[in-house]
């Protein structure tokens, strides 16, 4: 039972802990009593699991073993819709986790490592952009209720954005279409 008082107990005080006879239930290899819940009881108790897909000891907190991850991360890649990369921006590979800019690059890694192109899966990257200042929304929290901001500050967010909306990528992203090898 939790009780809100504030007084001060000790460690060595009755009222810390005590003794109880007459219960039953799990209790995990750190000693901590779940009651009827078995499952809590073993998890917190284990250092492993077992892999969903194969059933082979995994550290817990893990849902998959490592070979069944990967085999998870070559069938999805499998499945990605697939395009021609036109050679603008930039490519992701799933497998070394490393971008690349162009087909060069990638060939130079490729001879580096001593690993062939396939095996990189590369995705195509979707540029992020700065976001735009939205004058409706910009000093909202600090206006008065009905304020509206100065005209001079409306036309420097509106100069504002218009830079941003030429300024290039500011980084990528991994897309969701892989990158069709044409080297």
């Amino acid at each position: 039972m939790i009780t809100n008082d504030s007084r001060v107990v000790l460690f060595d005080s009755d009222d810390a802990a005590h003794f109880q006879t007459g219960i039953s239930g799990w209790v995990s290899r750190h000693g901590r009593f779940m009651g009827n819940d078995e499952r809590t009881a073993r998890y917190d108790g284990c250092t492993h699991t077992r892999c969903e897909d194969c059933g082979e000891p995994v550290d817990r907190g893990r849902l998959i073993c490592p070979k069944c991850n990967e085999a998870r991360d070559v069938k999805r890649y499998a499945a990605m819709p697939k395009e021609e990369w036109n050679g603008k921006g930039m490519l992701y590979s799933e497998t070394t986790d490393k971008y690349f800019s162009d087909w060069d690059e990638i060939e130079e890694y490729c001879a580096d490592e001593e690993i062939a192109i396939d095996r990189l899966r590369l995705i195509i990257c979707e540029p992020n952009y700065l976001p735009l200042l939205d004058p409706s929304d910009y000093g909202c929290d600090e206006m008065a209720e009905d304020g509206e901001l100065p005209d001079a500050v409306i036309h420097a967010i509106e100069d504002f954005n218009k830079v941003i909306k030429a300024a290039p990528p500011i980084s990528w992203t991994p897309g969701k279409k892989a990158a069709i090898s044409n080297v």
